[in-house]
């Protein structure tokens, strides 16, 4: 699975499968990151900047997202 910039394409992360449940991404620049759709269930999400992200869709479910910047981002189901 690649995270990528949804304004330039750039690949911010890539990780085997394509699951994000339980990723450690505290403190992570994914800001405009693409993560629609993503299984990001129990992730750890505290302090990452997430700002302008796509993550529509996504599955949240018990990810730790205090103090994350949301600011921008897509949160629609």
């Amino acid at each position: 699975m690649e995270i990528k910039h949804k304004i330039t394409g750039e690949v911010l992360l890539t990780i085997e499968g394509d699951s994000l449940q339980g990723a450690d991404l505290q403190r992570a620049n994914l800001r405009g990151a693409n993560l629609q759709g993503a299984d990001l269930q129990g992730a750890n999400l505290r302090e990452a900047n997430l700002r302008g992200a796509n993550l529509q869709g996504a599955n949240l479910q018990g990810a730790d997202l205090r103090e994350a910047n949301l600011q921008g981002a897509d949160l629609r189901e």
